[in-house]
Formats: C-alpha cells, structure tokens, sequence
C-alpha cells in the first residue's frame, strides 16, 4: 500500500504542477488581452484575474496538504472535480458557446485516467459532459442576446464535443491501465535483476571461458578465474593494464570503437612469454549505462589450440583428397579440359585462373607477350603452354636463356654467323632465330642482353628480318616472340640499361606470374602431382602425402617457387622407403632448423629484453630491413661515403651493394653523402 500511495502521491502533484502552468498562462493571457483591450480598466481586469488567483491558491494549497492527507483517493477525485469547476469557469469567462477552451476538458479526462484509470477518466468525461451542457444552456436562456441560436448547426458540433470526452475518456483509461501493467511488470523485472546480479560473481567465477571487464580505456579491472588460468597471470598482475598489452595480437582503437554494434571477434595467439603458445579466439563488445554512455568493454575469450591444429588437420586431409580426384579426372579425360592442369601449368587460385584465361585468349593470335615473375614461378611452361595451344603448334618451339650464353657469343647464337666471320668460325652457323622460323622462340631472361643486342633484336620485331654475324644477305623470318624476366623491366629503363622502345615491342601482352608463397592453396595439387611424377620415375610405389608432412610444405616459404616445390619432392620420394611420405622424409630447410644456442644469445641481447621485444607485435621482415639499413648506413659511415670502400668493408662486391641502396632510397636521402669512385658505373 505504501507503494500505491507514492505512486497516487506522486501523480497528484504532477497534476497540480500543470494546472499551476495552465492558470500561469491564463492570468498572462489576461493581462495581455483584456488590460490592454480595455485601455487599463482595473476593476475588469480584476474582475477577471480573481477567480484564476483564487484557484491558483487553491492549487498551491493542495500541493502544500498533500503530504498530510492520509487518505488520497478522495482528495483526488476531488482535484479532478476540481479541474472540471475551473474549465467551465475559464469558458464561461472567455465566450460561453464561443470559447476556444473547450478542448481543455479533455485533458482534465486524461488528467483524470491517468489518477484514477477507468473511473476517474469516465467520471470527468460525465461531471465535463454536464458542466459544458450547463454552460450552453446558461448562455441559450440567461443571455439571449450573445447570438446562440440553438439549430442543427450549432447542436451537432457540441454534441460531438462531448462525445469526445467519452471517447478520449475510454483510450485514456486503456492506455494508463495498460502503462500500469507494464510498470508492474517492469518492476518486477528489475527484482530479476537484481537476483541475477547476486549470482554474477559466481557465474564469472565459474565460467568456462575466460573474461577479462575493462573500463573505457581498455584497462582490466576484472579478470577471472579462468582467465587467469589461460594467460598464466594472477588478477592482481593485469589490474590497470590495457587489454592489448595482455593480449599484443589484439588490434581494436578503445578510443574510436565504442558504438554500441561494435563486436569483434578475433584469433590472437598468446604471446609466449607469458605462458605456453595457445591459440585464442577473443570476442569483444564495448559496455555502456543506461544513459547509452561507453563505460568499458567486455572480453570473452577461449583456447582453441586444439580446434584449430584438428581443423588445420581436417583442410590438409580435404587438400590431399581434392588433389587425388583432380589427377583421376586428368587421368580418365586423357588430360583434357582439366581444371587444374593446363599444359604442365597446374593450381586453381585466383592468380593461376587469369593465367588460364590469358593463355586462352593469346594463344590463337601471333602477339609478342611478356612473362614476368620471380625465378622458379614457372614462366617456360606458361610460354610452352601459349604455343602448343595455338596455331604454330606443329612447328619448332625454341627456348633461349639470355642469362646462361657468354656476351661475345649470344649474338653467334641467336642469328647465327657465316664461315669465317670470327676465328673459330670453320663453317656457317644457323641461329636459333632461324631455327625457330614458322615457330616461337622464347627468349628466357630477356633483361640480360646488353644494348647493342637489343638494338638488332628490335630490328627483327620490326623487320622480320635479320643478318648473320659477318654475312651480308639479311634472313627473313616468321617467329612468334615470347620473352620472361625476373627483373623490374621499368625499373631497369629507368637505369638505361633496357630500351625503351624495345620495351614496349616486347610487352604488347603483359603476364605476371605469382609466387608460390602467395598461391599456397595449390600447394596439395601440385605437391600430389610432383609426387606421382617421381614415384613413376624412381619406379617408386609412393602413393600419398601425409598431413603432418603436408602442413610442413604448406607452412614454408619458396623462395624458389615451383622448381623449389618440385626439387623437394624429388629429395622426398628418392629417400622414403615407404609408400606414405612424411615430414622425416623432407629436406632440412623445409622442416626448419632446431633452436641452438644463438637462440639464447638473442634471448639476451634483444632491445628492451625478450619479453618487451617478442610482445610488441613483430614484422619480421621490418626487423630485418631496419637492421640491414643500419649495417649499411654503418659501412658507409666508416668508409666516407665511398661505395666500393663500403662493399669491401661489408665483403660484398659493388653491384649487390649499390642495389641495396637503392632499394632503401639511401642513394639521395639528406643527410647521407655516397661517393662513387671513377668507374663505379662500368
């Protein structure tokens, strides 16, 4: 009942407040509109204003009682009674039938449900119904010069004015009975709640994952008991720190992220110096009051080394059987129209997909191409590929590796010379030009021909034409161009050592092949296809890989690519005894090198020790940049700038050198004098 009572209490004095503000508004309309209406006549503008001033009292009066009235039932149908006296007088006062106010008895029927519900909004809509009735009459019979005429005109709108109160008199009491439900509700809710709160402590407690609650700033100020248990770290050590000091994997702005819908989940790995190397999968959501104002974040997170190494486990298996059925498909179709095996060119990535669509597209037309690519990627059986699929065919396919033929004899070798042309020429040569005539002639390397071979290179694309060493008579010949390099053909005419104009003779189609590291999903394929090429060759009955020996080959590098692939499967199938290679059988680089004692020198020499080293995030490959940048700036700083001085001080020759310059723009930073010595560019 105590409750009920603060409630009615409370309800009540809110009714007096706008019935304050209402009256607030009539005594300044009375002022504006009657006093200055009636050039300052006092007694109307009094005799107006006293009856507002009185019920204004009797307002201020009630709210004063109001503490002291024990039974509030009756006081509020009192007040309600109350509003409905003084609207009629307000009418009464500004026009009778005339008035503009007599809207204000609908909100005394909500004043009324909103007290006392359905009682009270009916019983205001009838003591309104009666007042305003009354009003009519009064000014019909007691004034009957106002201008009321009682007809339809004039008896509709009124009748439909008071059955307006009955109607807003029902919605209302069905509105504030139902807002009474659902406060009760709400209430009772709230008891849940805070029965709930009693047990978080022990549901964080006894949870099975770990959760660590931040404040805004991502500083933990709760860590449980598992938590604790996964990360090796007692609450008392982590109380203050930010979440990603304990978790460095961790990459969230706690400054910018803090929009209600901002949940992360990610896998970090927990750094190890803290406990043994584990997998983590780490949900994150920003925390906020009932205001929607951040107060801090909320972080789940649970280990799944073990999930992950059964998943990685199960992908593996899946890659292996995907490459059986790959190869069986190959098989039973005679190798055509296979998906992964195009020519010798086998993988199903992204990037080997737009190989063979370009080689689709290409192969049919005589356009010169160019394949660029690191060393191993494959790019002679790209080129093999363009021409045995299109129309020369049947016709000679000539590869040339301009890197591996000496300077003084590539132009004997690639257009051929006459008896007599140099010592040693005892009889006339065909070039490898001629040889390729009606064919294609893939020029390896192609960056490595020095200039004045690439002038009578351009000469041919030109003129289809070309002139022996030492002869007179020029050939004509009908070749298709297809040339490689593993170099940075734009770079290299910025250094004047490529032509321009050869350039873009050469590259009418540009094909880049990727590096293995950046295709690893055909690593299964091809690995199984150098695997069964091998077994046949060694006569060999290898038959599978196995997945722990599958993840070493996925998990390495390839600074060789392809060849390098094919080349360890070769050392694998030539040293297994068993029809399953596994990671013993691997070569020593791809299983990696075990932890010798220049582990534990680095252990003490790291910058800032071990654990601020390894827990700051590493790039590996920024470590070793920055260090070799260092070395270089040392070696130019003990050698005065010069540059041989330096390559010899560093037991490197000169072009290496220069080339690491270069590549860490150390050649014209400020502040950075390099010398080159008379000759240095020869």
């Amino acid at each position: 009942m105590s409750d009920e009572r603060k409630e009615l209490t409370e309800k009540i004095r809110w009714l007096l407040l706008l019935r304050v503000v209402i009256l607030s508004f009539f005594l300044g309309a009375t002022f504006l509109f009657h006093f200055f209406g009636t050039s300052g006549d006092l007694a109307y503008f009094f005799g107006l204003s006293v009856p507002l001033i009185i019920a204004y009292v009797i307002s201020i009066g009630s709210g004063l009682l109001l503490t002291r009235i024990h039974n509030l039932r009756p006081f509020a149908y009192f007040q309600v009674c109350f509003d409905v006296v003084l609207i009629t007088g307000i009418i009464w006062i500004t026009g009778d039938f005339a008035s503009p106010f007599a809207f204000l008895y609908n909100l005394a029927v909500i004043n009324g449900a909103i007290l006392l519900f359905y009682r009270g909004a009916f019983l205001t809509a009838g003591c309104s119904s009666l007042c305003y009735v009354a009003v009519l009459v009064w000014s019909r019979y007691a004034n009957p010069g106002n201008g009321f005429v009682l007809s339809w005109a004039t008896l509709i709108p009124n009748v439909l004015s008071v059955g307006s109160f009955f109607v807003i008199a029902w919605l209302s009491g069905f509105l504030t009975n139902k807002l009474s439900e659902t406060e009760k509700l709400l209430k009772e809710k709230q008891v849940d709640y805070q029965e709930l709160d009693a047990f978080k402590d022990a549901l964080l407690q006894g949870i099975g994952s770990g959760v660590a609650i931040t404040d805004h700033d991502g500083r933990i100020n709760y860590f449980n008991r598992q938590a604790q248990v996964l990360t090796s770290l007692d609450e008392g050590a982590v109380k203050g720190k930010r979440l990603d000091q304990i978790f460095p994997g961790l990459s969230y702005d706690f400054q910018r992220n803090r929009s209600a819908g901002s949940v992360i989940t990610d896998e970090i790995a927990l750094s190890a110096s803290h406990a043994s190397q584990k997998k983590l999968r780490l949900t994150l959501a920003p925390l906020s009051n009932a205001s929607e104002l951040p107060i801090g974040f909320v972080a789940i997170f649970d280990d799944i080394t073990k999930q992950k190494q059964i998943e990685e486990k199960v992908l593996l298996e899946e890659e292996l059987r995907r490459a059986r059925e790959v190869e069986l498909t190959h098989n039973a179709s005679g190798g055509e129209n296979s998906d992964f095996h195009f020519e010798g060119v086998i993988g199903k990535s992204s990037g080997i997909e737009k190989i063979y669509q370009l080689i689709r597209k290409v192969s049919s037309s005589n356009t010169n191409i160019l394949i660029s690519g690191e060393s191993g990627t494959g790019k002679e059986l790209v080129a093999r590929a363009i021409h045995l699929n299109g129309t020369r065919e049947n016709k000679p396919f000539v590869a040339v590796n301009c890197g591996a033929i000496p300077e003084t004899l590539i132009e004997s070798e690639l257009f051929g010379h006459v008896r007599g042309a140099f010592t040693g020429a005892v009889s006339d040569h065909t070039g490898l030009f001629k040889q390729a005539d009606q064919g294609t002639i893939f020029l390896d390397e192609v960056g490595e021909l020095p200039l004045h071979l690439q002038v009578k290179l351009l000469r041919v694309l030109q003129e289809k034409s070309f002139t022996p060493v030492g002869g007179s008579k020029p050939i004509k010949v009908d070749v298709r161009v297809i040339s490689a390099t593993n170099r940075d053909l734009r770079k290299e005419l910025e250094e004047g050592r490529f032509r321009e104009d050869l350039f873009y003779r050469l590259n009418v189609v540009q094909m880049v092949m990727p590096p293995l590291r950046n295709r690893k999903e055909d690593i299964p394929t091809l690995a199984h296809y150098f695997l069964r090429k091998f077994a046949v060759s060694h006569d060999k009955k290898v038959e599978e890989i196995s997945s722990g020996g599958l993840m070493r080959l996925m998990n390495y590098s390839y600074p060789g690519n392809v060849r390098e692939l094919e080349n360890i499967l070769e050392h694998a199938v030539a040293v297994t005894n068993k029809n399953i290679l596994t990671e013993d059988d691997l070569p020593q680089q791809v299983k990696g090198v075990p932890i010798t004692e220049d582990a534990d020198v680095f252990e003490k020499t790291a910058p800032g020790g071990p654990e601020l080293f390894f827990g700051k995030g590493l790039s590996l490959d920024t470590e070793l940049e920055t260090h070799e940048k260092c070395i270089l700036l040392g070696a130019l700083k003990r050698a005065n700038g010069v540059q041989k001085k330096a390559a010899a001080i560093l037991g490197i020759n000169y072009r290496p050198l220069r080339h690491r310059l270069e590549k860490y723009d150390l050649l014209n930073q400020k502040g950075v004098s390099v010398i080159e010595q008379p000759g240095d560019q020869q």
